[in-house]
């Protein structure tokens, strides 16, 4: 039961952000509009398959959408982690308020085809009798960007939500 109300939860969101852009855009304009369009499209489209291998019975398809389906999912998490990393390590260098930078048009796309390409690697390296070097491949970019969203989340957490968070519920100032 669960699962079917995490797929529907992601048709939903990927069908009102897609509604949301075609009646207002984002704040992005065209680029930004093109970028997390394909996002909602793709969310939409690996939850209906997920749902629809499952109904089917074919397991390891299920599974494969499934994993596509959080990958594209985590992404909107991502995201404002990769902002936060960015404006700590760079300074925020091509972003502008309007979203319309040269950082902020390859974050429109690269908040979830990196994810992509991670599920994918995983997935071919699951089902696919391939060598060893290969699989120890996928499981170390796979380690290495779950470790990276770890420290990313637990590192803005105690520096920055954590205490706003706090400070919001006791009235203390920051």
């Amino acid at each position: 039961m669960d699962r079917r109300i995490y797929v529907t939860c992601a048709t939903l969101a990927g069908a009102g952000g897609l509604s949301f852009i075609l009646a207002k855009g984002t704040i992005g304009g065209p680029v930004m509009d093109a970028g997390f369009g394909l996002y909602g499209m793709l969310v939409v489209t690996a939850a209906a398959l997920t749902f629809v291998r499952a109904r089917q019975g074919r397991t390891e398809a299920h599974r494969a959408w499934a994993i596509r389906l959080f990958a594209l999912v985590v992404g909107s998490w991502l995201y404002r982690m990769e902002y936060g990393f960015w404006f700590l390590t760079a300074d925020g260098a091509g972003h502008v308020p309007d979203f319309s930078g040269p950082f902020d048009k390859v974050m429109t796309f690269f908040f979830y085809l990196p994810n992509l390409a991670v599920a994918e690697l995983f997935i071919r390296a699951r089902t696919a009798r391939i060598g060893a070097p290969f699989r120890l491949a996928a499981t170390g970019t796979l380690i290495a960007a779950s470790l990276f969203v770890m420290l990313a989340t637990w590192s803005f957490t105690v520096d920055f939500w954590g205490p706003g968070m706090v400070s919001g519920l006791t009235g203390a100032p920051l």
